[in-house]
């Protein structure tokens, strides 16, 4: 079974790259890329008739509206016309968007593709999933271009302050449960369907207060906020995806010391959680997999330690060197594999926290060395 994946740089499609490395099947993925859409020969070359193919190359921004309209017609009619001549009959799911009703060009173009497919699908016989989404969200999505939620995160960060220009009600749906979803058209002939259950309806300013919570709890004090609603979580996950990892950490912990030695308060939770601790001797390694939820904290109390990250679809490494004598942490953040080096001569203590209590049959852990 052939995958093919056009707007593979884009927001959804890295997305479902990273979901795909979680799955336990080895799917030979190609890409449609900006050349391939350059001629229909090109589109033809790559495409089998039993392909699965996921649409999500487009152009949300241009110079002006009519470059847009104009774009993804262009974009959208090559595929269907190279679709017809290779006689496809396999699947296409293609994200269109509520800004269909808006009357904008952009929803006008995302409209007509839709309905041209579901003609082209009916005249073929391929099964296709058209898809209005609401606003999709999550971590590394492009601020001023994907979702009003990576500008304000990417501001507030770089210590801006976001206005609200029209607090309206927007209905929000979360990168994560988005592929979840439309990843089901992999196995056999699934329907998919983006339920009300993981859509979330909230107004601008409501969000905003959210993210300037986080800031505030922490960004500034280091301290973990409120995550125990499933939408707080994904809020804060993309929310930190925005931070400069590389200057941000480590973090040291403020410390007090007196003839009877050292004291330190190593975090405060407004979140349920789990704390562990390990023990880690001298040139081993603990790690080397990644989580797709998980708010992880790594706290060197002893020793010295090396902790990499790199996220995963990247081949980028980052790293931290760690003293027990000056007590710090890293957080872990999601879709970041990582590791901890004991590069001491004595004995590597780290103290773990997590936002949830482990589950061996819900581990959110997925090997991969850095």
């Amino acid at each position: 079974m052939k995958i093919l994946i056009s707007g593979h740089n884009g927001f959804v499609g890295k997305h479902l790259l990273r979901k795909l490395k979680c799955k336990e099947h080895d799917y030979d993925i190609e890409f449609l890329t900006r050349a391939d859409f350059e001629s229909v020969d090109h589109l033809i070359s790559k495409i089998s008739p039993n392909d699965i193919i996921f649409h999500f190359a487009g152009v949300n921004r241009d110079i002006n509206e009519e470059e847009v309209f104009k774009k993804n017609n262009q974009i959208n009619d090559l595929l269907c016309l190279a679709l017809d001549k290779v006689q496809f009959n396999g699947k296409l799911l293609f994200t269109s968007s509520i800004q269909e009703e808006s009357g904008t060009l952009y929803g006008n173009a995302k409209k007509n593709a839709r309905l041209k497919f579901i003609e082209q699908s009916n005249k073929l016989d391929y099964l296709f999933y058209g898809l209005v989404t609401p606003n999709i969200f999550g971590p590394f999505g492009k601020p001023n271009y994907n979702s009003f939620i990576a500008t304000f995160s990417s501001m507030i960060i770089d210590g801006k302050k976001p206005i609200v220009e029209d607090d309206k009600k927007v209905s929000l749906i979360y990168i994560g449960d988005f592929i979840d979803e439309i990843i089901k058209i992999l196995d056999k002939n699934n329907s998919v369907d983006i339920a009300s259950r993981i859509v979330s309806d909230y107004s601008v300013s409501d969000i905003l207060k959210k993210l300037n919570e986080f800031s505030d709890i922490y960004i500034k004090k280091g301290n973990i906020p409120n995550l125990d609603s499933y939408f707080n979580l994904c809020l804060f996950n993309s929310f930190v995806s925005y931070i400069d990892f590389k200057n941000f950490y480590p973090k040291k912990y403020k410390s007090f010391e007196d003839d009877r030695g050292l004291f330190a308060e190593l975090m405060r939770t407004f979140s349920q959680g789990q704390t562990s601790y390990s023990i880690t001797k001298k040139g081993e390694i603990r790690g080397n997999h990644f989580h797709t939820r998980k708010v992880e904290r790594f706290s060197v109390i002893k020793g010295k330690a090396k902790i990499q990250l790199r996220e995963v679809i990247s081949d980028e490494k980052i790293e931290f060197l760690l003293d027990g004598s000056s007590p710090s942490y890293v957080d872990m953040p999601i879709w970041y594999t990582h590791n901890i080096e004991n590069i001491g001569d004595e004995d590597l203590i780290t103290i773990f926290w997590i936002n949830e209590h482990y589950q061996e049959d819900a581990s959110d852990t997925y090997l991969e060395n850095v």
